[in-house]
């Protein structure tokens, strides 16, 4: 019940981690990856399950399965565990450190504040990481007979992170100031007030989900705990009211509204001050939808190409 206890010390501390989680965290990937899964139809769901098999050997991705449970609920929360796995393979000593690629999980639109107090872009200074290359790569092969199985399962892995990733708002964005004439590497170096993840806005981002949906008294299992978030986002921000913006294949309109997101929430907090808790709910207001449309974008993208 690593969620339950993790959930549970944040409520009580929030500042026991030392090092930075990345977009979203875990148990957001595993939010999106969940409503993902909900929304999928039952080929497409067959389909990526198929290929989660054809995992290479060392990969890592095989031993994600839960061990108990029916089939049905083992392969849903496979699935949905599998949107941590690109995290997980960052520790060097992790068996699948091999396809780790650190410049995949973000892109950086670079971006200063002008003279009027806007947000003006900075087309001289070119874009940083692949993010979006990727998913365009990954979106075109997938579910295709030209591309081993084992490949695939390595790029649906892949996807269901990137899905996640590319809706964090600061994974889209590089603001340059005078602290930061580079960028400020998506909020990693504009400073909070606090321990982590308080301690600058990416990780407060980051952290969002847990914090603003704890777990509750009729959550008995993690997975419990993470359909009934998916399932409560859901409810919240229906698909049914999103279909007009599920934008298939624009994946760059995906990070761009990401980073407006940023531009217009994010740093209203005041740097090296405490966030206050009407800036959380602020926070939470913008990065719900964001959540949701993470998952119905990946559902409807899988079912496109693994739904025949």
């Amino acid at each position: 019940m690593k969620l339950r206890v993790l959930t549970l010390a944040l409520a009580a501390w929030g500042l026991l981690w030392s090092t930075p989680a990345h977009a979203w965290d875990e148990l957001g990937h595993r939010v999106v990856a969940r409503i993902a899964w909900d929304h999928m139809t039952p080929a497409a769901r067959q389909h990526a399950i198929r290929l989660l098999q054809s995992a290479p050997p060392g990969s890592g991705i095989a031993e994600l399965m839960p061990q108990t449970g029916t089939m049905e609920e083992r392969q849903r929360d496979w699935f949905v565990m599998t949107a941590v796995w690109a995290d997980m393979i960052r520790d060097r000593e992790h068996a699948g450190a091999r396809y780790a690629h650190a410049d995949w999980h973000y892109v950086n639109f670079f971006w200063e504040v002008g003279p009027n107090g806007a947000p003006r872009d900075r087309p001289d200074v070119p874009r940083a990481g692949f993010m979006l290359d990727q998913m365009q790569r990954i979106s075109q092969t997938l579910g295709s007979a030209a591309v081993p199985d084992s490949a695939e399962a390595i790029d649906l892995a892949w996807l269901l992170h990137l899905g996640g990733d590319s809706h964090q708002p600061l994974h889209n964005s590089a603001r340059m100031t005078a602290e930061d004439p580079e960028g400020d590497r998506g909020g990693n170096s504009y400073r909070l007030a606090g321990l982590y993840p308080f301690n600058n806005l990416h990780a407060y981002w980051d952290s969002q989900v847990g914090f603003a949906v704890p777990w509750g008294d009729e959550d008995e299992t993690e997975s419990e705990y993470v359909g009934s978030i998916a399932q409560g986002i859901a409810r919240r921000w229906p698909q049914s009211h999103m279909r007009g913006r599920l934008l298939p294949g624009q994946f760059e309109q995906w990070s761009r509204e990401g980073l407006r997101v940023a531009q217009r929430v994010a740093y209203t907090t005041p740097r090296n001050e405490r966030a206050t808790m009407s800036y959380r709910h602020r926070a939470w207001t913008a990065a719900e939808p964001r959540l949701a449309l993470a998952g119905y974008r990946l559902a409807d993208l899988l079912n496109s190409r693994l739904g025949a």
